[in-house]
């Protein structure tokens, strides 16, 4: 195996939470007297964090809001999230067989992702216990993706160096990562952003199936 830490991303590319995120963003919106949106919709305002997400919604509305209303519409939607963000959130197909051969190969696995930090915390838990080294989310003070600098405290915290990581991410943003931490990236196909997508954002190599990973990295 040519690298040592496989780092990932959450949504879209271990964790197919796109239902749960747009009907939580919809609970929020009917809440405000807003009309609720699409998933289609949703799929391409997810990927820079959960107060990008709700900016994104309410632009696609194409109108003016404030600054109080865009408070209270996000804290709707976190605390309807809070509460619902396992109805229909599921492992993709062969994530969780392929995780578990990289942890046989000797990898150290990471998990870095621009949803909020107790959120991610609480999927890695349900979904993949004791399968990560590293699991971090946004939190306050730290740039998000596709700043290199919570990729950086993962490598220091892990003692690697960026020459032996691969990133594997679904969206523009997760390319952008791995090229400003200067690492090798594979980008995933069956999450939120399809191959033509990601193909005109830079992608050199491209996964259409979870178990196909492991290949790719040997």
């Amino acid at each position: 195996m040519r690298y040592r830490l496989a780092c990932f991303d959450l949504d879209g590319t271990l964790l197919n939470t796109l239902g749960d995120l747009t009907r939580s963003l919809n609970a929020a919106r009917r809440m405000n007297g807003l009309d609720t949106q699409t998933e289609e919709q949703v799929r391409f305002f997810i990927n820079n964090g959960v107060v990008k997400m709700i900016e994104r919604s309410l632009a696609a509305d194409g109108r003016e809001y404030g600054e109080e209303f865009k408070t209270r519409l996000l804290k709707d939607y976190i605390a309807y999230y809070n509460s619902h963000y396992l109805e229909m959130t599921r492992p993709y197909d062969g994530i969780t067989e392929v995780l578990a051969r990289l942890k046989a190969d000797g990898l150290l696995l990471a998990c870095i992702t621009n949803k909020d930090d107790e959120p991610c915390q609480r999927l890695i838990e349900r979904f993949f216990p004791g399968v990560f080294d590293y699991v971090k989310g946004s939190v306050e003070g730290v740039a998000r993706k596709p700043s290199y600098e919570p990729v950086e405290r993962c490598l220091w915290a892990l003692g690697i160096e960026n020459s032996d990581t691969v990133y594997i991410g679904d969206s523009d943003t997760d390319i952008a990562t791995a090229a400003n931490s200067n690492m090798d990236c594979i980008c995933c196909s069956w999450g939120y952003r399809d191959r033509e997508f990601l193909e005109k954002s830079g992608a050199q190599r491209i996964c259409t199936n979870p178990l196909d990973l492991r290949s790719l990295m040997g």
